[in-house]
């Protein structure tokens, strides 16, 4: 059950990973790339890789898994669009520690 100081928490938190967002869309679009939130290796061999990767662009959160190396090209074997409305909530309900990479990349963006 939920207290009311951890629903307060939960939406300072995500009030913060939305404006962080919305500062970072921005600053994609005028570097005409888009934003590295996290990457996660889901698994690894000695020819390819298969990671999760979550990026900022100009309006949306992109989540998708792609595999690569050895002797395959990129692919991408699902692909999430998140509004910066959905996406906190997703990222909270789905790991803290992916939430905390998130919010530390946003920083380092912004600040950088």
């Amino acid at each position: 059950m939920l207290t009311n100081k951890q629903v307060t928490l939960d939406s300072c938190i995500t009030s913060r990973l939305r404006d962080r967002l919305r500062k970072a869309s921005i600053i994609a679009s005028k570097a005409g790339r888009p934003v590295v939130l996290y990457r996660n290796t889901i698994e690894e061999t000695d020819q390819a890789a298969e990671e999760e990767v979550a990026t900022v662009n100009e309006q949306y959160v992109v989540v998708q898994v792609i595999t690569h190396g050895g002797f395959m090209p990129p692919y991408i074997q699902q692909q999430f669009v998140f509004t910066f409305e959905k996406f906190p909530e997703w990222i909270m309900s789905r790991s803290g520690e992916l939430l905390s990479r998130c919010l530390e990349a946003l920083d380092q963006e912004i600040i950088d």
